[in-house]
């Protein structure tokens, strides 16, 4: 006898698949549905491809060389 997984559905799956079948059926959505399934994607591509927030850094770009020349250069 072979079991299969059972993995629970989150609330952003459940909320695009109510969502994708409504668009598969030709309405429309509305805009709080937009707006629920641009929050749900962005959590689901947030989980599986991005980082989280706490492995975000903020850093202060740094220009090149040749940015800093012509700088130099209009300044005096």
């Amino acid at each position: 006898m072979e079991f299969g997984k059972i993995s629970p559905l989150g609330t952003s799956e459940i909320i695009l698949s109510m969502l994708g079948r409504k668009v598969a059926s030709g309405q429309s959505l509305t805009i709080t549905e937009c707006l629920m399934a641009l929050s749900a994607s962005g959590a689901i591509i947030a989980r599986e491809y991005g980082p989280g927030p706490a492995e975000m850094t903020v850093n202060v770009p740094q220009l090149p060389e040749t940015v800093k020349g012509l700088l130099a250069n209009y300044a005096g």
